[in-house]
């Protein structure tokens, strides 16, 4: 077999040393290429209704309240309660049990007073929770 090779013409030789390094080189480069060198793809993308984010990072996300939604601490369900962020069965009870406990809470603060609830999520319950009627506006008859 080794016979065969040396009865190569010396432009076959030629031509199959050009094929070695064009396959050398191309090892190499698919090797050394950085991923996506050499091409770009662009894709255009269409939506039908482009979505505008109007929360604000400082009032935590209440999925389960209505917009302007306010609950009452001293007549919301255990249920109702959930619907608060950062509020699940535990502290729904705990605030009900407390509430049954202790009478109706005086000032939001007193949250504080249950179990599970320190001063972070008081701060994130805060815009979404009293202990009285909203005040009524003023001006109106």
């Amino acid at each position: 077999m080794a016979g065969k090779f040396l009865k190569i013409s010396k432009l076959e030789g030629i031509v199959l040393l050009l094929t070695l390094l064009f396959v050398g080189g191309t090892l190499l480069w698919f090797a050394f290429s950085q991923p996506g060198e050499g091409v770009t793809v662009v894709t255009e993308r269409q939506d039908p209704e482009p979505q505008v984010l109007t929360e604000t990072p400082d009032t935590p996300e209440a999925p389960g309240l209505l917009e302007g939604e306010v609950l009452n601490l001293n007549t919301a369900s255990q249920t109702e309660l959930t619907r608060l962020p950062g509020i699940g069965e535990t502290k729904a009870a705990a605030i009900v049990a407390w509430r049954q406990e202790h009478g109706s809470f005086q000032t939001v603060e007193d949250l504080m007073a249950v179990d599970g609830i320190g001063e972070k999520t008081l701060e994130n319950l805060r815009p979404y929770v009293t202990v009285g009627e909203p005040a009524a506006e003023e001006g109106g008859t």
